[in-house]
């Protein structure tokens, strides 16, 4: 222990000075920064395979059953490769330091719902990036710099894209309360495609202001190709994310809400239509049937929603009675608004005589709501069809009764 006089010498002497630890965290940082470099392309690639997976599915997510298993190594293997070095950038040495370098999290009171009555088709002005040499960088190409990331927008790009996605996401969580995951995905696929991206760099003038090689083709081309047009579409979408980086890195205390609030009046007319509807009460949730449940006249009556699925099952469906829902060919056709491809759902039926009779078919973004379609197609266009069915059952279900009885 220590004794009393070695105590008094220590306070005296003051508290130990702080070990720097600067350049230890520093020597950490790159560290961790290098190997997640290094394992990019793969983790780019895996996260590729995944989004096809999940479109085949019609789905937001998928589970690890409908996965490969080349795919399910890889991402193991990423993980204990990447994950240390996830955790090795998430410590830092103390509150001042991760105040300097910290991203900027948007605040929920910057992502508010859209107001159908505040809705507007007036485009909003361009906000200022308040560092020139970040607005510079955010409409270069690295090989107009030399190779220099950090004068190029590919960084800025990729940080203005997480951006993107997550604002587009709280607009439509808080928007369309009762909105599907897998609807929710669509809706923010009509926001953050390049397609709608490129249409407002273009409004803007940031392919004017871009310094990239001839090659990309932005200022345009006599003789361009539809290939040539998809490419300087997919440069435009990564020069409008990477002034929007820009525009939020320059300004850590504002960068965020000045962002938030020209994405949601630029957005606010992509949707305009689905956010009225919503507002309005006919928001696109699935087909539905609103059936009204008869009370006492002292009580409301309550509306319950049966999905058009449900009712034809309740209408004809019975023991040894099968309503099955099939893929159909989809003959490249695509969505209207998202310009993604549609699924196509057939619904037939086996039982009283009849084998695989189509009553029905539907189309629509997820294999789920195509079927509901279907099903509905079935009740509104096959009425004699499913009286018919319906009689059958009601006399097969009294036979029954009648020889329990």
């Amino acid at each position: 222990m220590m004794g009393k006089r070695q105590r008094e010498e220590v306070i005296a002497a003051g508290p130990a000075p702080k070990r720097a630890k600067s350049e230890d965290n520093s020597s950490k940082d790159a560290s961790a920064i290098a190997v997640l470099l290094q394992n990019s392309d793969e983790l780019i690639h895996c996260i590729g395979l995944l989004k096809s997976e999940a479109a085949k599915e019609g789905q937001q997510s998928i589970g690890t059953q409908d996965l490969g298993p080349h795919l399910k190594e890889s991402l193991s293997s990423l993980s204990k490769r990447l994950l240390p070095a996830l955790r090795a950038l998430q410590d830092q040495p103390d509150q001042q330091a991760t105040n300097e370098t910290s991203l900027p999290i948007p605040s929920p009171t910057f992502v508010t719902r859209w107001d159908a009555a505040t809705l507007t088709t007036m485009w909003p002005p361009l906000p200022e990036v308040l560092d020139p040499v970040m607005e510079t960088a955010a409409l270069t190409h690295s090989g107009q710099t030399g190779g220099r990331l950090d004068r190029s927008y590919e960084r800025l790009e990729w940080i203005g894209d997480a951006y993107l996605e997550l604002m587009a996401s709280s607009f439509i969580y808080q928007t369309f309360p009762n909105l599907a995951p897998g609807k929710c995905s669509q809706y923010r696929e009509m926001l953050v495609r390049n397609e709608a991206l490129s249409v407002f760099s273009r409004h803007y003038g940031l392919d004017k202001r871009a310094n990239f090689p001839d090659e990309f083709g932005l200022q345009g081309r006599a003789s361009g190709s539809k290939a040539n047009d998809k490419k300087s579409q997919k440069v435009l979408g990564d020069i409008f994310e990477a002034y929007v980086g820009a525009i939020i890195l320059s300004d850590p205390k504002d960068g965020v809400r000045r962002a938030s609030e020209w994405m949601k009046t630029l957005w606010g007319m992509t949707l305009e239509k689905h956010i009225r509807e919503e507002q309005q009460g006919r928001g696109a949730h699935g087909t539905m049937m609103t059936v009204v449940t008869s009370q006492s006249p002292a009580r409301p009556q309550t509306h319950q929603a049966i999905t058009a699925k449900t009712q034809l099952e309740t209408a004809i469906g019975c023991k040894g009675v099968k309503i099955e829902y099939r893929d159909l060919p989809s003959n490249g056709k695509k969505d209207r608004d998202t310009h993604l491809p549609l699924f196509n759902v057939g619904c037939y039926f086996t039982g009283w005589g009849e084998k695989d009779l189509q009553l029905g078919w539907g189309s629509a973004l997820g294999k789920k709501e195509a079927g509901q379609k279907a099903a509905q197609m079935a009740l509104e266009q096959n009425k004699k069809k499913i009286k018919k069915f319906a009689e059958k059952k009601r006399a097969y279900l009294e036979a029954q009764g009648a020889l329990r009885e």
